[in-house]
């Protein structure tokens, strides 16, 4: 993997008392990753919450860890998702939406904001989500979790797969990557090599237009592989709002 970058994410209060580590944008790593714009690994615990607020011209994509999440919105929606589940939402011209945890009282998750193409920056809003991820692979290496992409139900307008792998101790695993696609692997939950580098939990490693990654771990551990087809649009971060 040449021209690569390795990010920590940092931590901060966002919503009523929730706390998120935030890949990107942030004070090290302040723009977007084409066609990613935001990238949170999230922390909710009863009674915080993040209350009724209006989104435009993106699309999130919240993939439960653990626990349980409520999605409530002005389109009529009111779901609840378990661990290993699946929340999408197409802001379009504005969706006015509210999340916290659901029956577990604790919600631990990952959020994404998907840049739209400028064309459906103007789109009506649209809710889908998904119940359970699909395991394509389980066995004595590891774990592997099909999360957005070819043949899963939930569909989004940029084209971006998504995997969660778990590799098991003394493991190495080489994936395949769409080689027109820009994107990262992050760490959940222990560490990982690739080509000598070590990543820690939490942190991240970006890459463009790879056609494949060799990981390594000397531990258990969890991490996310997630890309995208590039839009090639300049963006504006405005709160909320992705113009």
């Amino acid at each position: 993997m040449k021209n690569f970058k390795i990010i920590e994410s940092k931590e901060m209060g966002e919503g009523q008392g929730a706390t998120v580590k935030r890949i990107f944008p942030s004070k090290d790593y302040p723009k977007h990753h084409d066609p990613f714009v935001l990238m949170d690994e999230f922390f909710v615990k009863s009674p915080a919450s993040f209350p009724k607020h209006e989104h435009r011209g993106f699309e999130a994509v919240t993939y439960m860890l653990e626990g349980s999440f409520v999605h409530e919105d002005n389109l009529g929606n009111n779901s609840e998702v378990n661990a290993g589940g699946l929340q999408t939402f197409n802001a379009g011209k504005s969706i006015i939406h509210s999340e916290k945890p659901g029956e577990t009282g604790f919600s631990h998750g990952i959020q994404l904001w998907v840049n739209l193409p400028n064309d459906l920056k103007n789109s009506e809003p649209t809710y889908q989500q998904l119940k359970e991820t699909k395991v394509i692979k389980d066995d004595d290496e590891g774990k592997i979790k099909k999360v957005l992409g070819k043949n899963i139900s939930v569909d989004l307008n940029t084209e971006v797969d998504y995997l969660d792998i778990t590799l098991n101790k003394n493991n190495e695993l080489k994936q395949k990557i769409n080689k027109n696609h820009h994107g990262l692997i992050y760490v959940v939950k222990g560490s990982i090599k690739i080509e000598e580098k070590n990543i820690k939990e939490g942190s991240a490693i970006l890459f463009e237009k790879i056609e494949a990654a060799t990981i390594k771990s000397k531990e258990k551990a969890r991490f996310l592989i997630i890309s995208g087809k590039p839009l090639n649009q300049e963006i504006n971060i405005r709160g909320s709002f992705v113009e």
